[in-house]
């Protein structure tokens, strides 16, 4: 199945991250080099004048797909040992480099992989039911998505350093109070 559903009007395309039976995990194998690509393209369209990034169904996204990653396949697998973390075609990189102004329409949970995502917007509104957590330490798993770069920029080192070492799952209300979020609107 895709990872992503495209839809352009009125210059505005809408990246919808669109696996909602998983919420929206990612990291299955060309899933960074296809949201690279979709990109990319946006970002060459000069009759795109701002990019929405959302997630079907009840998640914006559950963070990495940790069943692929534990099959050695795709973002995340550790299939090629490196003394380099290359993060340039990894979906908080590609949006964080954009030119096309982008918005995180986050509408339900944003963890781990899928928070960092959402960082790499330009704009984040959070649904009143939405809520972002560095679940990373919960798993066992390194922050190496770009939360590590995101965070202490927003938030000061202090700040994301207790987010990123407890893994404490924030609210939207406790995002917009951090600057994590522009707004937290109605579900």
């Amino acid at each position: 199945m895709s990872l992503l559903k495209i839809e352009t009007a009125d210059h505005v395309t809408t990246l919808t991250l669109d696996r909602p039976d998983t919420m929206n995990p990612l990291g299955a194998t060309g899933d960074g080099d296809a949201f690279a690509a979709a990109c990319d393209a946006i970002n060459a369209d000069m009759d795109v004048r701002c990019v929405i990034l959302t997630g079907a169904g009840r998640a914006f996204c559950a963070g990495l797909n940790l069943e692929s990653a534990t099959k050695g396949e795709g973002i995340g697998s550790g299939a090629v040992a490196s003394a380099t973390l290359d993060l340039r075609n990894t979906p908080p990189t590609v949006l964080f480099n954009m030119d096309t102004p982008t918005i995180c329409a986050i509408n339900g949970g944003a963890a781990g992989y899928g928070m960092d995502t959402a960082l790499g917007c330009d704009i984040r509104i959070m649904s009143d039911k939405a809520k972002m957590a560095a679940a990373f330490t919960k798993r066992g798993i390194l922050p190496e998505s770009g939360g590590t770069w995101f965070l202490p920029r927003m938030l000061g080192w202090e700040k994301a350093c207790e987010l990123i070492f407890t893994g404490r799952t924030l609210t939207a209300e406790e995002c917009l109070a951090e600057q994590l979020c522009a707004k937290v609107v109605p579900h």
